[in-house]
């Protein structure tokens, strides 16, 4: 459980760590934990974070992809922007998920995900 306290540090000044407890415990106290649903991924104020803090990814191709805890679209696990190009081989072929019909993209968010 997270207990929201107001401070007075901005934002550019806050580590990611620091900042995603202060974003959780505001969301468990005005959206009652839930994640938020935003029209673009790159509303999330955990985004908005790595904007701020000129947040350095090295935009390599990576194995995995990470989910938001705030609203649950896909970050980089590196640096967490959510500006990212999920690519998946369910189709048979490497291709960007975000062109798939609401179908496919279904198909893919249940899919089990194994690390090898």
């Amino acid at each position: 459980m997270y207990e929201y306290k107001p401070i007075n540090v901005k934002i550019e000044e806050m580590n990611y760590n620091q900042f995603l407890e202060l974003t959780l415990a505001w969301l468990e106290d005005t959206n009652n934990g839930e994640p938020l649903e935003l029209e673009s991924p790159l509303d999330c104020p955990i985004h908005r974070w790595v904007k701020a803090t000129n947040g350095i990814c090295s935009g390599d191709t990576i194995p995995n992809t990470a989910k938001c805890p705030i609203c649950g679209n896909y970050e980089c696990p590196d640096c967490h922007s959510h500006k990212v190009n999920v690519l998946s081989r369910v189709t048979g072929y490497m291709q960007v998920v975000s062109g798939w019909n609401s179908a496919k993209k279904e198909e893919f968010e249940n899919r089990t995900r194994y690390n090898v």
